[in-house]
């Protein structure tokens, strides 16, 4: 069975992408690298993205303008969602993941990418890198109510994230799979993903 040169696994903040990645690495004997959204953020200086980092955001300046900003978008009263706005160093920066990505597998390097696409700009870059490649999209669902309970829980998301990111993530792209990694286990989610490519 040939296996995709990319796997993009795409999902909210807090739904298990990077366990399952990992996961999905382990189990298929090929050389895949496991590359992340969250690996090309942690690259800028902390001073773009503090506060995002945290169950709160208190801290704003004109770094992180450039930056990540989390705005609350809900109605007072309503369970809280939050949406991150990217200035022009984060933006350079998200352009940037898809063709890094690809560069990675124009070297023989296959990769399970763990993505988040925040907006129609972040699949249109992935649509335009991997042109030409073999791409397996994996999209990553789970239930809200489980999200905010696994977002407070880890401390490191400001609170509400995973609720905003849950109403959009899904919007740009066709998948060659959905799990749901809320009723699902990582070995389970896994092994749905060979099933469908072993029947694709």
């Amino acid at each position: 069975m040939r296996r995709p040169d990319i796997f993009l696994v795409n999902g909210p903040s807090s739904a298990g992408k990077t366990t399952l990645c990992r996961a999905l690495q382990a189990a298929i004997s090929e050389p895949y690298l496991v590359v992340s959204f969250d690996d090309f953020i942690f690259m800028s200086a902390p001073r773009y993205y503090r506060g995002a980092d945290t169950v709160r955001q208190s801290e704003r300046d004109a770094f992180t303008a450039l930056g990540a900003e989390m705005v609350t978008t809900s109605l007072p009263g309503a369970p809280p969602t939050v949406t991150a706005k990217f200035g022009s160093v984060f933006r350079r920066l998200l352009d940037s993941m898809a063709p890094a990505v690809r560069t990675l597998v124009d070297g023989g390097n296959p990769v399970i990418f763990d993505h988040v696409l925040h907006d129609r700009a972040m699949h249109e870059s992935c649509r335009t890198a991997f042109a030409g490649l073999d791409v397996f999209a994996v999209g990553v669902t789970c239930p809200v109510d489980i999200l905010e309970a696994r977002e407070r829980a880890r401390g490191d998301r400001v609170l509400g994230r995973a609720r905003g990111l849950a109403e959009v993530v899904h919007q740009f792209m066709p998948y060659d799979l959905k799990v749901d990694t809320g009723a699902n286990s990582p070995q389970a989610c896994v092994a749905a993903i060979l099933a469908a490519l072993q029947d694709r």
